[in-house]
């Protein structure tokens, strides 16, 4: 059966050019080294959002101090600027969900798996506004639905799981919205439903059903959102950082998987949400399980929507510190 899906925007053949544009410039150079860190602070790239909490609790706890790493955090804007911003060395750590991972891998680029930033905890549902005439999956087809990453693990997912309950995917239009525009999306009619992330959600409880309440059911119990990523080069100038990030990050993680005020404080610095909405709103979960065979099944599904050719072995790519073992 062919698969078909209509877009608006192509954000794949976007990151594939810039991708190979970089994989390009690199090979001209001889590879990217990055910036040896020596005294300068660890320079983190972030995104205001609750999947890097354990990496906020990591710095309220000073887990990084006790590890000796004096850390700076450099603000992104999308998720897209993750991998240029490794490759330049303007940041040494960042944060990048499985599918462009992979797409990244696939083009060469030699970036290294650290640690699980977080994971889904069924808190990835597709929304729409009361009255709609949306009340189930079927209801879908011939209208818009809007996702703030296309033809990623979690756009998989939602093909797969809608085929899996009989809609015609191909009559359905997926539309690249950003996250923080999603709930305007909704209540202006531009989307008749659309992946609302949480604590955004929550807010919108009283105006919203809930079409689908986890999407990423077909990669199991709390599938690998992102992993925290570094340049290999500058890892491997650099290996007891990466070996103290390491200790700091997992650390972080485990924090915020076991102490649900230490999560929340994080995510309301992260995001600015009142503690007490955060106390209402799912939230994601985390720990420092890679679940590599659990990712191999999002690339295995990403591969059967054409959103990669095939899937990348992530096993291969996860950082070996040689000094430590």
């Amino acid at each position: 059966m062919t698969h078909a899906v209509r877009t608006r925007s192509r954000p794949r053949l976007l990151l594939t050019a810039t991708l190979s544009v970089l994989a390009v410039l690199l090979a001209g150079c001889g590879g990217s080294p990055g910036p040896d860190t020596g005294n300068s602070p660890v320079s983190i790239g972030t995104l205001p959002f609750a999947g890097v909490a354990g990496w906020q609790v990591a710095s309220d706890e000073g887990y990084f101090a006790e590890a000796g790493i004096e850390v700076e955090y450099v603000e992104l804007r999308t998720p897209a600027d993750v991998v240029p911003n490794l490759l330049n060395g303007t940041v040494n750590l960042g944060a990048l969900n499985i599918g462009n991972l992979s797409q990244a891998l696939a083009q060469g680029l030699d970036l290294s798996i650290i640690g699980v930033t977080y994971y889904a905890d069924n808190d990835m549902s597709i929304l729409t506004m009361k009255g709609s005439g949306i009340s189930a999956p079927a209801d879908l087809e011939g209208r818009t639905v809007g996702l703030f990453q296309l033809e990623n693990a979690n756009h998989a997912a939602l093909l797969e799981t809608l085929e899996g309950q009989g809609v015609d995917t191909a009559a359905i239009e997926f539309v690249l919205i950003p996250a923080t525009e999603m709930p305007a999306a909704l209540r202006s009619g531009q989307v008749d439903a659309g992946h609302v992330l949480y604590p955004l959600a929550t807010t919108m409880a009283d105006e919203t059903d809930i079409v689908i309440e986890n999407m990423m059911e077909p990669y199991g119990e709390q599938p690998v959102q992102a992993y925290n990523i570094v340049n290999t080069a500058w890892a491997e100038q650099n290996p007891d950082v990466v070996a103290g990030l390491q200790q700091a990050l997992a650390r972080g993680n485990e924090r915020a998987g076991t102490d649900q005020d230490a999560l929340i404080a994080a995510v309301a610095e992260l995001t600015g949400a009142p503690t007490e909405l955060l106390a209402a709103s799912k939230l994601p979960a985390f720990g420092s399980d890679l679940k590599l065979d659990s990712s191999r099944r999002q690339l295995e599904i990403m591969t059967k929507y054409g959103f990669l050719d095939a899937p990348v072995d992530l096993a291969a790519h996860v950082y070996r510190n040689q000094e430590t073992g």
